[in-house]
């Protein structure tokens, strides 16, 4: 049960899958429409704006794929499985976790926080899977650092924890790309590390979307990160220092998180430099491979 994005054409797409086979969701959900309940239905080619419409659920996937399958479709719907991603969907807004496993706050030296730490990127860094992270020659030390994301199902503010499950559409994976040393200079400066985060390329972002509810509560979820075929991060998400239903209730307590909002939960133990000709991947069973190039920019 999830959904990606690419192009077909030239113009965007989502796409789901059955069983092994990639299919045109876009289509395939305007021909249901048409066919079974004889409406004219919108063309919907991100993912941002089915969760916003209420349709990213699994009664919405469900019916699409039964309709693909009984009415013999899948010839006309198959494409082959995208090598390059776009992003799922643009959020409008990307907040990030600072020092939430314990092993990667010490590999850091840092102070081991109180409460969670919460800093953003620009989504205009957003990248698919297979699109190039560009690391420009005045950036110094750039690292990868692979996380699991949130993304968000509905207007969220104030929610108490017992109640964020009810709030996430589903789950995608995140390289938080960061110039280490812009970083850490402006953090030695007392001043904010927003655009050691937000570099142009610096936020890959999928390479789908999962819905929620594939997980159990909380949701423990394997993740690993290569860097050139070399195991460099290996953990998961029941390592947390904050677990995710007090990471999104706290955020709501300051900022209303809206559909289709990302909320990356922290990155573990392992992270380290990218350099131009690299291949970094992150990965996760039910999610898959988030994988990027890395070159060198202007």
């Amino acid at each position: 049960m999830l959904i990606g994005r690419v192009k077909r054409n030239g113009r965007p797409i989502l796409v789901s899958r059955l069983g092994p086979d990639w299919f045109n969701f876009t289509q395939a959900w305007m021909d249901m429409r048409q066919a079974v309940d004889g409406e004219t239905a919108p063309e919907i080619t991100d993912a941002v704006e089915l969760i916003r419409s209420g349709l990213f659920t699994r009664a919405t996937l469900s019916r699409v794929g039964e309709f693909v399958q009984r009415y013999g479709r899948m010839e006309q719907y198959r494409i082959e499985k995208p090598a390059r991603w776009c992003p799922p969907g643009r959020p409008g807004k990307v907040l990030a976790m600072g020092r939430n496993y314990r092993a990667h706050v010490k590999e850091f030296d840092n102070r081991m926080p109180d409460s969670p730490v919460v800093f953003s990127k620009a989504a205009s860094a957003c990248i698919g899977s297979g699109e190039p992270i560009r690391i420009p020659q005045h950036a110094g030390r750039v690292d990868y650092e692979g996380e699991v994301a949130v993304v968000i199902g509905k207007t969220c503010s104030g929610v108490t924890p017992s109640a964020v499950r009810e709030y996430i559409a589903g789950y995608t994976l995140i390289n938080d790309v960061t110039a280490r040393d812009m970083q850490r200079k402006a953090m030695g400066e007392g001043n904010p590390w927003f655009l050691a985060k937000s570099f142009d390329t610096f936020c890959p972002v999928g390479p789908v979307i999962v819905l929620a509810d594939v997980f159990d509560w909380p949701p423990v979820i394997p993740i690993e990160t290569r860097l050139n075929g070399e195991l460099r991060q290996q953990s998961d998400t029941g390592h947390f220092i904050f677990s995710l239903d007090t990471i999104i209730s706290y955020i709501s307590r300051y900022i209303t998180l809206e559909p289709g909002d990302l909320v990356a939960t922290g990155t573990p133990e392992g992270v380290g430099p990218l350099q131009a000709g690299d291949v970094v991947e992150i990965c996760a069973p039910e999610i898959g491979c988030l994988c990027n190039p890395v070159t060198s920019g202007e």
